[in-house]
């Protein structure tokens, strides 16, 4: 089968961490907030049902391709769009509003949701236990629990299931050993309900989107950068300044689910994309930058903010690629983006090395691990590293790709990526697949509906 060309133009699905964030915090904002999004996955309808489990009201509109899922996940109450968008009400009442959950928080497969929960339930009056998915259930939670600890938090473990004790909370100066945004916001929202000042550094800047937003409503987060490349974010110190206010938010397409189609359309001959309203945050575009270091041809047309964020289109036609270093540096700002990186390192002239990325051994599987088996089973060279890959590139693995591919032969390694529960893996590895054989093969669908619940549907719009 001949690899047709992707040509078109898409939307890709709202952004996962603001959607989980546009949620969370008007949950204890005073007065109803209003979101506008696109796609949601199941990880971001699992925060729609842990803050209705906490007892704030949450309803409104939702377009057909969400409604489904909403019904599969049990949320009910939620009417069907008259547009191609979610509009969602959240009813805040202040912290004053939440109430103990009757049952277990289920975040699903949401590490987003369930670490920055860690810190967002640490100063109620109440206990509550969050738990997940047998993939969520094996990730390690110190790294969040650590400094909450340090501020008065109580926890009765460092894995899911975890019980939050909710008490009194006292202000930190953290110094973050390794830089995590999910720590930060945790930190930042045990601070909400804090006893004096707060503040964090981490060793490099990671993605803003929870400074950006607690400051559109009315919590001025002060970010300074320190002269070692350091990142200092702060609370206000008077506390009446940490209110939140009701907002109404725009999320624009994620970043992240664009990535695979800018690395389909960079290495498949002759394509021509165009992905439009995606967010922009300079803390989350990092593998645009190492693409264009590789040669990528990808142009930013129209800039423009929306709800506070940065949001523009990409047109991207296949281009040349050459192998490259990618440090540490680069993989903060491109953490979830490296394995499909690794995907655009196949079709470079020459060596792509990967080093700095041991964090993504405690993802939704150890991504290091699993990135490598999908290149392998479809015959590429690479070599894993303890934090990182080095990958042989080869611009003429079309010609040199067999019709019988690994995959279809039972191969083990082929297996056990395909059935890893991990939504970005299984979506790396049917760009791969089609990149060299011209079929759309998406494994584990259930784990991509997730983030990206139309992958399948876009990819195959842009077949021509």
């Amino acid at each position: 089968m001949s690899v047709q060309p992707l040509c078109g133009e898409l939307n890709v699905p709202s952004d996962k961490s603001i959607s989980h964030r546009s949620v969370l915090f008007p949950s204890i904002a005073e007065g109803v907030s209003l979101v506008h999004a696109s796609v949601l996955g199941r990880d971001n309808l699992a925060t729609i049902r842990i803050v209705r489990q906490l007892g704030v009201t949450v309803r409104g509109e939702l377009n057909a391709d969400v409604m489904k899922l909403a019904e599969e996940e049990g949320l009910s109450g939620f009417t069907l769009s008259k547009d191609e968008y979610c509009h969602i009400e959240v009813h805040g009442k202040g912290w004053q509003g939440l109430t103990a959950p009757v049952d277990e928080l289920d975040c699903g497969n949401s590490g987003t949701s369930a670490r920055l929960l860690t810190g967002f339930l640490a100063g109620t009056n109440f206990s509550a236990t969050l738990t997940g998915d047998d993939s969520l259930r094996t990730r390690p939670f110190r790294r969040v629990t650590e400094p909450i600890a340090r501020m008065g938090g109580s926890f009765n473990a460092e894995m899911l299931p975890l019980t939050v004790t909710g008490s009194a909370l006292t202000g930190i100066h953290y110094d973050s050993p390794k830089a995590s945004a999910q720590v930060k916001s945790a930190v930042l929202l045990a601070g909400l309900r804090a006893d004096g000042p707060v503040s964090l550094t981490e060793p490099r800047p990671t993605r803003d989107h929870t400074e950006r937003m607690l400051s559109a409503m009315g919590c001025a987060v002060e970010t300074k950068a320190g002269p070692d490349g350091s990142s200092t974010v702060s609370l206000p110190e008077n506390a009446n300044e940490r209110v939140l206010q009701a907002i109404e938010i725009e999320v624009p397409g994620d970043f992240s689910a664009a990535a695979f189609f800018l690395v389909a359309a960079s290495i498949v001959p002759g394509s021509a994309v165009r992905i439009s309203h995606v967010g922009y945050n300079e803390t989350r575009i990092g593998l645009l930058h190492v693409l264009k270091r590789m040669g990528a041809s990808i142009e930013v047309q129209d800039k423009r903010v929306v709800g506070g964020e940065d949001v523009v289109d990409f047109v991207i036609t296949a281009a040349s690629l050459r192998g490259i270093e990618v440090t540490g540096e680069d993989v903060v700002l491109a953490i979830d983006e490296i394995p499909i990186l690794a995907i655009a390192a196949c079709f470079a002239e020459g060596e792509t090395r990967i080093r700095g990325a041991e964090e993504l051994r405690v993802k939704e599987s150890d991504r290091l691990a699993m990135t490598a088996r999908v290149l392998k089973s479809f015959g590429q060279e690479v070599e894993e590293t303890e934090d990182g890959l080095i990958i042989q590139g080869n611009p003429d693995s079309f010609s040199s790709f067999e019709a019988t591919q690994a995959g279809d032969k039972g191969d083990n390694s082929a297996e056990a990526w395909r059935s890893s529960g991990d939504h970005r893996i299984a979506m790396c590895g049917a760009v791969l697949e089609y990149a060299l054989s011209g079929r759309l093969h998406l494994s584990d669908t259930a784990a991509v509906e997730t983030s990206f619940p139309t992958f399948a549907q876009s990819f195959q719009a842009l077949i021509s």
